[in-house]
């Protein structure tokens, strides 16, 4: 198309209240593509937000944008239109004159305008980020990219010619020798058409709709995540040229199996809100996006959920050269009324712009109603009926985990994302306190055995559950839902696991200095005034490593568990990328900018998420060493260029190989179990961490772990001592007690009673604790613990004889389990083992310390090592600690 770019200086009026009419006089200008909050235009705002990003020039009400055209003789006998690529709701004035509204926040608005003459014209354009006929979802929310005001895409002047053609729709999916496209065309009018630069083929199109096939010259190669090959259809008509990129690609389900060309595959994907704080809006570059993608794809991801959003057509693109899978998501969290209100009807309209806009790209694989909803069935499924007529290139979805405790799976659903399939069906390793029970990666001791393929397809069916009037977390706070009695059922259709992980970790407060555009940290800048106010910014940068380890250890884990899980097809997480918002939530391995946080490689990421991984089947990782030691060994692959046929385990201890050897790859299925092996370390007289390596010959493909084993000793733990072969250490429980026993020379470790003290546990916080503290206490159900892991002195002498690393590894499991966190806000205090408190709370907590007395050093143990005196690593914790003494 002919095209005149209209970015550049436009005059500015802004108007917080939102005035009826054109502005008297603009007083102002700015320069577009932009926002008013990127070129600092309105009041500067003071406030400092503590729950998201502060927007320093945050501004609502309606923004006029004005300038003059300049029309030519030639232009003056076309068709013109005026495209805007994205904004809010607009409004548009052409010399004066009102010329239509457009409301869409996820596709451009497109302006056909009124016959100009040649000469100078003025276009005026209202934009209102205030009165949305929805609320928006992540498209406005200040969670992510804000609810700014602008244009922050293409300005065009279209100059067509008067007899075109619109609405060019590829509908090839499957047959690689025939390209099929619809479109629309103004009047009749001859075309020419060409594929890939092939021959030229041309044909008379009729006014209205018109369906076309062209017969290339060679078959055309498909389109899929290992091969993103795009062709590109040209249709010259009346001299002008549109041409569009494509891609052959076909999408279908074979019961719980997610199919691509018909191969099965697997979603690796992740969450994404369109958090962009240097700008406060989602970029409409192609490059912006390769840049993005890659990122997440150098990660193994090869699939995004656009939460409550659609991204620009830019964002599709670079998803077609790269091969990512894309899922848009109506603007829209809440509930489906029974009768269609407005904001209903626009939502239905809404899709079926998305659709009608990006529905070319192959990258563009399914699409759904919204996050969390509840509400009609019926209706939800009439809409996915309708979407699937319009447009039958994509896979559909009701909603994202929706109906929670009571989901279901819809008649005209072709995928069901969720975290629940009954109360106590579980196929996501963590939860909310307010939405217990709780995942296993927040329960059970550490392992990589976890499948969800019986929670799935269990042997038997539990209770239905009753409907009636629940009250569930919405967003950030707390609504009743009217919920209808739920069947239990085996779904039939792709089950994949919403919103996944969401593990927290400690702030690196050297990341507020890296906003330097228009949104500014200071909700993690208000956690570091807080922890330098109690003392803890010298433990910061050591909070942050240690608390990173284990979410990513947690990470590792739940990934795994999901891809050992045959009967799931894939998993949505949340997230690699910190989520700013919503209390200020800190579960990626990359920042809020996609940059690496430094706490791990890409290279070692893939190990455990990407297309082919393998990965060992521990029920546990501490030991007896008077125990065998079994693991299985399988294979994850969705590649279908993996041919390997071997794998190969070495267990290593301080830098010797206990055991080597090769097992065979089947190529069976996309989860192969491979076999089973049995090592034993009956010889060692002190604990002993064991490294097993899994590879796969021929290529890069490997995996690691690590594993305890603890020989057995001479030890006695009771509430009231601990007693090894040749000493015997007292164990109190007040602190005079305490006190009086170091006085007199008695060898005593101090354990403190628990009392409504804050208990231990082993998973870090789960999403963000001041957001569901917040919620529980509206719910009247248990607060999350909050706490970030721990941070172990591992050079010190009280555990020479309990091997650890300076982070939480299973070893400590039954031990935190079993303890309490101890305040440290008294002098003289060294901490061993600290329990890394949120930000929000910023306490000094510890498990293991040494207080400074007038009798000597007092040790003090939170952990009630008593109730876990059988397990191994506790009873040589207890000796390291004694012999100390």
């Amino acid at each position: 198309m002919n095209k005149i770019d209209l970015s550049g200086k436009w005059q500015l009026y802004m108007d917080a209240s939102c005035s009826s009419g054109l502005p008297a006089a603009y007083g102002d200008e700015i320069t577009l593509p932009g926002t008013t909050a990127e070129a600092r235009k309105g009041e500067r705002n003071t406030e400092r937000a503590s729950g998201y990003l502060t927007d320093p020039y945050k501004f609502e009400g309606h923004a006029w944008f004005g300038r003059k055209i300049d029309i030519c003789e030639e232009w003056s006998s076309r068709q013109l239109y005026l495209r805007l690529e994205r904004t809010r709701m607009t409004s548009l004035y052409v010399d004066g004159e009102p010329c239509g509204e457009c409301d869409s926040l996820c596709s451009p608005h497109i302006y056909k305008l009124p016959q100009l003459t040649e000469g100078i014209h003025r276009i005026d354009i209202c934009v209102k980020n205030v009165g949305y006929p929805t609320k928006g979802g992540h498209m406005t929310s200040p969670d992510t990219q804000t609810n700014w005001n602008g244009i922050t895409g293409a300005i065009e002047l279209l100059i067509r010619p008067k007899v075109h053609i619109d609405d060019i729709a590829v509908l090839s999916k499957t047959d690689p020798k025939h390209v099929v496209f619809s479109c629309e065309a103004v009047d009749i009018c001859e075309a020419h058409i060409t594929v890939d630069g092939g021959k030229t083929v041309t044909m008379m199109l009729r006014k209205g709709s018109n369906k076309v096939i062209y017969t290339p010259d060679a078959e055309l190669s498909m389109w899929d995540e290992f091969s993103p090959e795009l062709h590109c259809l040209s249709i010259a008509v009346n001299g002008e040229l549109q041409k569009v990129s494509f891609g052959i690609r076909k999408l279908a389900t074979n019961g719980r199996k997610l199919l691509v060309n018909g191969r099965e595959t697997f979603l690796r994907g992740k969450h994404d809100g369109m958090l962009f704080p240097l700008t406060g809006y989602a970029p409409t570059d192609v490059d912006s996006w390769l840049k993005v993608l890659q990122t997440a794809k150098n990660y193994g991801i090869n699939h995004y959920r656009f939460h409550t959003c659609c991204p620009p057509d830019a964002a599709f693109t670079a998803a077609d050269m790269l091969g990512i899978y894309m899922q848009p998501e109506l603007p829209f969290w809440g509930t489906v009324p029974d009768e269609l209100t407005d904001e209903q009807r626009y939502l239905i309209e809404e899709g079926s712009r998305i659709l009608k806009e990006f529905g070319n790209h192959p990258s563009f694989f399914s699409m759904s109603l919204g996050n969390e909803l509840w509400g009609n069935k019926d209706i939800m499924n009439d809409i996915l009926a309708r979407y699937r007529r319009e447009d039958d290139r994509h896979l559909y979805l009701d909603g994202s985990n929706n109906f929670q405790f009571m989901p279901c799976a819809l008649k005209n659903a072709d995928i069901l994302s969720g975290v629940r399939l009954s109360r106590e069906r579980l196929y996501r390793g963590s939860y909310p306190m307010c939405d217990a029970p709780l995942g296993f990666i927040q329960t059970d001791a550490p392992n990589t055995a976890h499948s969800y393929d019986k929670i799935i397809v269990p042997d038997t069916l539990g209770e239905a559950s009753e409907g009636g009037k629940i009250q569930i977390q919405y967003g950030t706070g707390v609504k009743e839902v009217e919920g209808d009695a739920a069947e239990t059922f085996i779904p039939e259709i792709p089950v994949i696991s919403h919103e996944i992980g969401q593990y927290e970790m400690y702030p690196d407060y050297s990341e507020i200095e890296k906003y330097t555009g228009v949104l500014k940290a200071e909700n993690i800048a208000l956690f570091r005034e807080k922890a330098e106010q109690n003392g803890l910014l010298r433990y910061a940068e050591d909070h942050f490593k240690a608390s990173g380890a284990l979410a990513i250890d947690c990470y590792k884990r739940e990934i795994e568990a999901a891809l050992k899980s045959e009967e799931l097809s894939g998993f949505q997480l949340l997230d690699i990328q910190d989520f700013t918002g919503q209390g200020t939530a800190l579960v990626g391995i990359l920042n809020s900018m996609m940059q690496s946080k430094g706490l791990i490689t890409p290279e070692k990421w893939r190990q455990f998420c990407n297309s082919v991984v393998i990965m060992a089947e521990f029920d546990k990782f501490v030991f007896s060493s008077e125990e065998d030691i079994v693991f299985g060994v399988t294979l994850f692959c969705t590649d279908p260029s993996f041919r390997a046929t071997r794998a190969s385990y070495t267990i290593e201890c301080d830098g010797s190989v206990e055991l080597y050897g090769h097992i065979r790859i089947k190529h069976e299925k996309r989860v192969d179990r491979l076999g089973r092996i049995t090592f034993r370390a009956d010889d060692i007289m002190r604990p002993a961490v064991y490294k097993l390596t899994l590879s796969v010959e021929g290529t890069d493909i490997c995996n690691t772990y690590e594993f305890s084993v603890f020989p057995d000793i001479n030890i006695t733990i009771t509430e009231n001592e601990i007693r090894t072969e040749n000493k015997v250490v007292k164990i109190a429980h007040d602190r005079e007690s305490t006190l009086n026993s170091l006085e007199k020379g008695i060898k005593v470790l101090y354990v403190p009673d628990s009392g409504d003290k804050l208990p231990g546990t082993y998973c870090t916080d789960m999403w963000c604790f001041p957001m569901f503290r917040s919620i529980s206490e509206s719910m009247g159900k248990p607060v999350p613990i909050g706490t970030l892991g721990l941070l172990i002195d591992e050079s010190s002498e009280t555990l020479g004889q309990f091997p650890c690393r300076s982070y939480t590894t299973p070893q400590w499991f039954d031990i935190v389990m079993h303890s309490h966190c101890e305040e440290l806000d008294e002098p003289g205090i060294t901490p061993i083992v600290q329990v890394i408190d949120h930000p929000d709370r910023a306490k000094m907590l510890g498990l293991l310390y040494n207080i400074r007395t007038g009798f000597g050093t007092l040790t003090v143990c939170t952990s009630r090592l008593w109730e876990i005196a059988d397990k191994p690593e506790v009873r040589w914790f207890a000796k390291s600690i004694t012999d100390m003494m």
